[in-house]
């Protein structure tokens, strides 16, 4: 229905980027690690709150999906869902912030700059 194309527009887009540079950062941090470089790429406060937004997004997103009580008023379901969707988008705009400083933290080891 609606809310099925709502939430493949809305959200899977930022889902699909928040997953890749999970992904990415999982292995740079295993890779610096083994460098001897796990320092360099410790979390930082915008990971922090990056993860926080998107806890809240994925809360709000389960709420407008259905669980919401029937008694509420229909826009409640949107407003709700909209708020989940923004949401989302902060934490991967969050996610790709914190994601390149990461990996420019990482950059003199990843060119080979630094010893190890």
């Amino acid at each position: 229905g609606e809310a099925g194309a709502l939430l493949a527009l809305d959200v899977a887009a930022p889902a699909a980027a928040t997953i890749c540079r999970e992904i990415a950062i999982s292995a740079l941090r295993e890779w610096m690690a083994q460098a001897g470089q796990r320092e360099s790429v410790k979390v930082g406060w915008v990971g922090k709150w990056k993860t926080a937004t998107q806890m809240f997004a994925i809360c709000f997103l389960l709420m407008a999906v259905g669980s919401l009580p029937t008694w509420l008023p229909g826009g409640w379901h949107t407003g709700i869902y909209l708020l989940g969707a923004f949401s989302m988008w902060i934490s991967t705009v969050l996610a790709l912030v914190s994601a390149r400083s990461y990996f420019a933290a990482a950059l003199p080891v990843l060119a080979g700059k630094t010893s190890v």
